[in-house]
């Protein structure tokens, strides 16, 4: 915002101005001074003094950061010095605190305030109280939460204690909450607690309703909130405070938890370390939460059974197929990647016959037993697949599926013991695998079923592994993925570059890196499989710092014989852009090899925005901090959105190669230049990709595109073909 006012209008008429304006605001306005050391604030209207908490004495001259406190987001505060500091608009929402120690939402609004000569003067500040809605929308999200976790049988306590974590957060540093329900012979029985102290929480545990039975017990007697300010002094506790006064409990809001019908179920308690009087916004906020424990506890009470009924084998207690089938359905929506098994005694008819059906029943349950402590990770699930066999999924890679398979295998080592008898058994095996791009649970299930029939034709313990003709590119991605930890480990990715150049003069400018990978066992393996495998298995990271590591020894050689150096473009994938080391480990490699950040450019796919958009919007500015200069690479083939590109540090937009061969219709032409226009308007350099003839560089220049590559000028080649290049053209 640039101000209009008379040159003879002095800095200081001005904020006489500015605290006009600011008294008639009726929500909170505040102006600093960048001017003075660390940009106290030299004005706040009543609305703000109200919103704080603090007096007008103890706000002017300082910093607004007294606002923040323990739970503060500090990658919005970064972001937020960051734009304060190269004198950008800002409008967030930021998590502050008040004098007494109540956290806030607050919505801020911070305009850079500067004159005609573009000398930044002070900034204003509009914040706004939205703690009801941040609380709104907590709510629902944790009710989505309990919603699910019934449908998916989670413990009660779990789903209470998400209620009590939530509660917590929207009051001051320190405060307990915890939910208490009404047992046998009206015993308070502890439910949720977790922040309360173990000793306390024992102490409470089966404490008997009634009168004067502290502030939980009398809520649940009177079926009526009960709030206390004081445990030292209240009658109410006096047979209780000995237990709550030690641990700093000084003050406790109890809420009862009623049915429809009025029957207690139990009450929801608020702890505070100091003594403490309710505001009605309190209890408004903390009745909200009442219908969603009534709903968790009621439910709890009848999904036990239905539970069993539903997703439980009842004579092996383990999950029966129907249970299994949606639990596979989550994980493949969740795009894991990792293996289904099924496998089957061969004397399970005859142990029948022989001991009974109970005795096969407990056998298919030491069989569960057994997989259970070979599947140790979070998404494992081990069911009863038919009367003679178990099923379970695994999440893992799938270099790894065949040797995981060989150890589950082992479990038949040793006898089962039914009744007196120890009995050995021979186990069939049927395995399929799963990708990322699987969304058939039904599917995968009958893969693996096949898979065990095929095993049953062989003699012994056997495994089978499904295939058919459609799984052909499954195996293959199999074998490049066995192959590419050993090429990792023995860095056998080698480094093309292709010049990008200016689409005026020729003038090679920069590069684009490009991995290769020739492996010594499989031959010459394209970038569109390799990087795919890579990505899928999690080792593309790895890959991308050693194209980098190669990137910048080439540079460093240069640099060190005196050469010019270029900048090189390294192109990022997603999982490695968002990891949390990546901004450390790119600048730390670079200042290693004693390279200028100003010579690496980090190129990514268009979609970033849409994994997680501030995140990438902070990584990005990091980036362009530490020097970084970066690029969004195949611009128009995902998904462009011009709400958010415009947003991110990009300092150059790559038109996919796949419009530049299309430039004969007409729409895609149209395409093209708008890219270009677009690129234009934004101070961002255009590059075009995939030029191969003299045509397709004519239409380019015509409409203002800088830059270009492709076969027209150069193919990717290797550093020292690359050398050689530069050599002649000096």
């Amino acid at each position: 915002m640039q101000t209009n006012y008379p040159k003879e209008l002095s800095k200081e008429k001005l904020l006489a101005w500015l605290r006009r304006l600011g008294e008639q605001y009726h929500t909170s306005f505040v102006v600093s001074d960048p001017e003075l050391p660390d940009n106290p604030l030299v004005y706040i209207n009543d609305a703000f003094i109200q919103m704080s908490g603090y007096q007008r004495d103890e706000l002017i001259g300082k910093n607004c950061r007294f606002l923040q406190g323990p739970d503060t987001d500090m990658d919005t505060i970064n972001s937020l010095k960051f734009k304060m500091d190269n004198e950008m608009p800002i409008h967030t929402e930021l998590l502050n605190y008040r004098k007494d120690g109540t956290p806030y939402w607050n919505e801020l609004v911070i305009q850079p305030l500067k004159d005609e000569t573009g000398t930044l003067l002070f900034y204003i500040g509009l914040q706004i109280d939205v703690t009801n809605r941040k609380q709104t929308e907590s709510i629902f999200i944790v009710q989505q939460e309990i919603y699910q976790g019934i449908n998916k049988g989670y413990a009660l306590t779990s789903l209470l204690q998400k209620i009590c974590d939530l509660a917590e957060s929207f009051f001051q540093q320190g405060t307990k909450c915890s939910i208490l329900l009404v047992g046998e012979e009206d015993r308070m029985v502890v439910a949720a607690a977790k922040s309360l102290p173990i000793e306390y929480n024992k102490a409470i545990h089966g404490m008997k309703i009634g009168l004067n039975a502290g502030s939980c017990g009398t809520a649940a007697y009177l079926k009526k909130p009960v709030i206390v300010t004081d445990i030292s002094t209240d009658p109410l506790w006096a047979d209780y405070k000995e237990f709550a006064l030690p641990y700093n409990l000084r003050a406790c809001w109890s809420i009862p938890i009623l049915t429809s019908d009025q029957q207690i179920l139990g009450t929801f308690a608020t702890y505070f370390s100091t003594i403490n009087k309710p505001r009605a916004v309190d209890l408004e906020f903390i009745q909200r939460l009442i219908p969603l424990i009534s709903l968790a506890v009621k439910n709890a009470k009848n999904q036990d059974e239905i539970l069993r009924l539903a997703y439980i084998d009842s004579d092996t207690d383990l999950p029966n197929r129907h249970f299994f089938t949606n639990e596979l359905k989550e994980i493949l929506i969740e795009r894991k990647i990792g293996c289904i098994a099924i496998l089957e005694p061969s004397e399970f008819a005859k142990i029948v016959d022989i001991y009974g059906r109970h005795a096969g029943d407990d056998l298919i349950k030491q069989l569960g037993q057994r997989i259970r402590r070979r599947c140790k990770g979070t998404h494992d699930v081990i069911a009863r697949f038919a009367s003679s066999a178990i099923i379970f999924v695994h999440v893992l890679p799938p270099r790894d599926v065949e040797s995981f398979a060989n150890k589950v295998a082992q479990i038949a080592t040793d006898p089962f013991v039914l009744g007196d008898t120890e009995v050995f058994v021979t186990l069939k095996m049927g395995v399929t695998t799963f990708t990322k791009q699987d969304d058939s649970a039904d599917e995968l299930i009958r893969y693996a079923d096949t898979a065990l029939s095929d095993a049953k034709k062989r003699l012994g313990n056997s495994i089978s592994y499904f295939e058919s003709t459609q799984d052909v590119a499954t195996k293959h991605e199999m074998t490049i993925s066995n192959h590419l930890s050993h090429a990792i480990q023995r860095q056998e990715f080698d480094v093309n570059l292709q010049p990008k150049v200016n689409l005026l003069t020729g003038e090679i400018t920069s590069f684009e890196a490009l991995a290769r990978w020739i492996s010594p066992n499989l031959g010459i393996i394209p970038p569109s499989v390799f990087i795919q495998v890579a990505e899928n298995s999690g080792k593309i990271r790895s890959i991308e710092m050693q194209v980098l590591h190669k990137v910048l020894k080439w540079l460093s050689s240069r640099k060190a014989k005196g050469q010019k150096l270029y900048q090189v473009a390294i192109n990022v994938s997603t999982d490695h852009f968002f990891h949390s080391s990546f901004i450390n480990d790119l600048v730390n490699t670079v200042k290693d090899y004693k390279i200028d950040p100003q010579y690496i450019r980090v190129e990514i796919t268009e979609s970033i925005g849409l994994v997680d958009f501030e995140l990438a919007k902070l990584i990005f500015e990091q980036l362009q901090l530490a020097g970084f200069e970066s690029s969004v690479d195949d611009f128009g083939m995902g998904f462009s959105s011009l709400s958010y590109i415009q947003q991110l540090s990009f300092s150059e937009i790559k038109i996919d190669r796949s419009f530049i061969s299309k430039m004969d219709n007409e729409g895609t032409l149209a395409i093209v230049r708008t890219i270009v226009q677009l690129a234009n308007n934004l101070n961002m350099e255009s590059i075009a990709e995939g030029i191969e003839t003299i045509e397709q560089l004519t239409i380019l220049r015509s409409m203002g595109c800088q830059s270009g590559q492709g076969f027209y000028f150069y193919k990717p080649m290797p550093l020292h073909e690359v050398d050689e290049l530069l050599r002649l053209q000096l």
